[in-house]
């Protein structure tokens, strides 16, 4: 008779959802398609921060690109790929907020080892993502200027704060 294999552990997973636009790319009329090694440099700093963070993009390149072009970019500025685990479904134009929701909805479907931690929506276009997700999960960066040390510095305290469990479940049922 065979034995039962083990229960696995679940794994709570910290997810950025990405914008590229205005949060690696500002100024994206003088330079589009390209990363800012600044702002480049200060996703570094929240992916150093936090190890468990990964990476699930929101931004309308996923659907303009093949995903290998944002890998080869990704690559390029020796960002860690194996940190990107998806991309949110499209739903609708401007309507970044519910496809944010959507993948949340949907991520215990696809990992039953692995549940959603903590989440943080970096965007330059906040307002379709407030309509349905939480402000606290919401950090704007500047068109003009991306992701900049400051707004880093409040992901990276977003992630490091204690949560209660009670917050957490809460903020589940909203999603």
């Amino acid at each position: 008779m065979l034995a039962t294999p083990p229960m696995l552990k679940t794994m709570l997973l910290d997810v950025i959802f990405l914008d590229i636009d205005g949060v690696l790319n500002p100024g994206k009329d003088k330079h589009p398609h390209v990363f800012a090694p600044d702002c480049v440099a200060q996703l570094r700093r929240i992916l150093d921060a936090h190890p468990t963070v990964h990476i699930v993009m929101s931004t309308s390149w996923r659907t303009g690109f093949p995903f290998f072009v944002l890998g080869w970019l990704w690559h390029q500025h020796e960002l860690p790929i194996q940190r990107v685990i998806g991309r949110t479904p499209d739903i609708q134009n401007d309507r970044r907020g519910e496809e944010i929701q959507k993948w949340l909805a949907d991520a215990p479907l696809r990992s039953k080892e692995h549940q959603i931690g903590r989440y943080a929506c970096l965007d330059d276009e906040p307002e379709p993502i407030l309509e349905v997700i939480p402000k606290q999960h919401v950090f704007t960066c500047d068109p003009w200027y991306g992701l900049t040390a400051e707004v880093a510095d409040q992901v990276i305290r977003h992630f490091a704060a204690p949560e209660s469990p009670a917050k957490t479940a809460k903020a589940r049922k909203r999603v």
